[in-house]
């Protein structure tokens, strides 16, 4: 809350019963002004209002849009209003699978699901896209492939050989599937996308025995080729590679019998930076141009391009952590509730106090995250409070019948969530 300055009050002499009325009116418009300004800092209780829900199972899935719920029920793929719960259209969906991607006024579906083992590895895939109307449901048109990346008119869909390997890529506009590029790739296992913000403009792709290409994004251009130490996957060994981009990076996290081993090399050159050992976790940017890992023994921050630590923490016990904004990382520590707490990115620093509580899904949280606990009064209650992901500040905003299992995302004031054989919509902070 901000304090507002009142000054010292005082009247001329000689005209104090004159004046006082006046006074007592100016202090009292003075005193509400304070109230106005100390309700506006903080946001109004139970400003959470339940809008509407539809019955859903947990083999349904949803897709939350900006405008509007795209739920795959019984065969059928519905589109209700994000406000109202009106429905907007309903589609055949029986041969696509139920998660769809919203790519501007295309829904993509995947479809044709395929299960494959060979050679001791169990492969899922799916052979084609089916592309609808966002706006009707309209069945526009069937392509091969699974969609991977969207951006800018056009999608990167993988092609898949019998068995369910990478085949090829392709990128292809969304209006007419005409094909921007393709590039065969027989024997990459594994591949990553460099974004500049959320839109993608570098493919990564590395084979079973370490070849990586470094591709453009918009025509397939090859940047960048080089071998690297890579642990062929085996996953009755324990062998497996994470693979990661950090703005002008490309980072490995190798985990090969027993050793686990860190490298990270430049994305235009493939020239190696620097490699550390004991990284038996997983790696994610941080702090702009730094690569967080996460692993057994903590949370460490390193320098991307000489691989000096910043910092670390070391009493974080199994918990996860995954970084929320360039310069915000969260912390989740396990437990019958949950806890959390952020970390300054740059310099390792906590962000407000331990918190309990589950985090909600947004895929661009921006300023803030919202937070659920089940509460103790009333019982049978789910709060939701706002954590300002610059302070570590939360506010609670009110709550709604109990979430037995955190299965929600938020998108804008909307808060969406599976929720007693039901998948309920709640305005949030409006």
């Amino acid at each position: 809350m901000s304090t507002i300055e009142l000054g010292e009050i005082s009247s001329a002499p000689g005209t104090e019963l004159d004046h006082l009325p006046w006074r007592r009116l100016g202090l009292a418009a003075a005193l509400l002004l304070c109230l106005i300004c100390a309700a506006s800092a903080r946001p109004a209780p139970n400003a959470v209002r339940p809008l509407w829900s539809v019955p859903a199972s947990d083999v349904d899935s949803t897709t939350l849009g900006p405008e509007a719920l795209y739920l795959h029920h019984a065969g059928e793929l519905i589109a209700y209003d994000l406000a109202t719960g009106a429905v907007r259209w309903r589609a055949p969906a029986a041969d696509a699978l139920g998660y769809a991607q919203l790519a501007g006024p295309f829904l993509l579906l995947p479809a044709d699901p395929q299960a494959r083992r060979a050679d001791g590895r169990y492969a899922q895939f799916v052979r084609s896209t089916v592309a609808l109307s966002a706006e009707t449901g309209e069945r526009l048109w069937t392509a091969p492939g699974e969609p991977m990346a969207i951006a800018d008119g056009t999608v990167l869909m993988a092609d898949y050989t019998r068995t369910g390997q990478f085949a090829r890529l392709r990128l292809i506009r969304l209006g007419d599937r005409g094909t921007v590029w393709q590039r065969d790739t027989a024997g990459v296992v594994s591949f990553a996308l460099a974004t500049d913000g959320a839109r993608p403009i570098q493919v990564v792709t590395v084979t079973d025995d370490g070849l990586v290409a470094v591709l453009r994004f918009a025509d397939g251009g090859l940047l960048a080729s080089a071998r690297i130490p890579w642990a062929r996957g085996d996953p009755e060994e324990g062998q497996f590679n994470d693979l990661a981009v950090s703005r002008d990076h490309l980072v490995v996290n190798r985990n090969e019998q027993g050793h686990a081993e860190l490298n990270v090399y430049r994305l235009d050159t493939l020239a190696a930076l620097w490699q550390t050992d004991g990284t038996d976790g997983y790696a994610f940017p941080c702090g702009g141009d730094g690569i967080c890992v996460n692993n057994g023994q903590g949370l460490f921050a390193y320098d991307a391009d000489t691989g000096r630590r910043r910092w670390s923490i070391t009493d974080i016990g199994t918990g996860g952590s995954w970084a929320a904004t360039a310069d915000r990382v969260v912390v989740d520590q396990p437990g019958e509730v949950g806890e959390q707490y952020l970390i300054d990115a740059g310099t390792g620093a906590r962000v407000g106090a331990n918190s309990p509580g589950e985090t909600v899904w947004n895929t661009d949280p921006q300023e803030a995250l919202l937070v659920l606990k089940p509460t103790a009064k009333p019982s049978g209650r789910t709060s939701i409070a706002r954590w300002d992901l610059a302070t570590g500040r939360r506010d609670v905003l009110g709550s709604i019948d109990r979430i037995p299992v955190n299965r929600c995302q938020a998108i804008a004031h909307y808060l969406g969530c599976y929720q007693n054989d039901a998948y309920s919509v709640t305005a949030v902070g409006r």
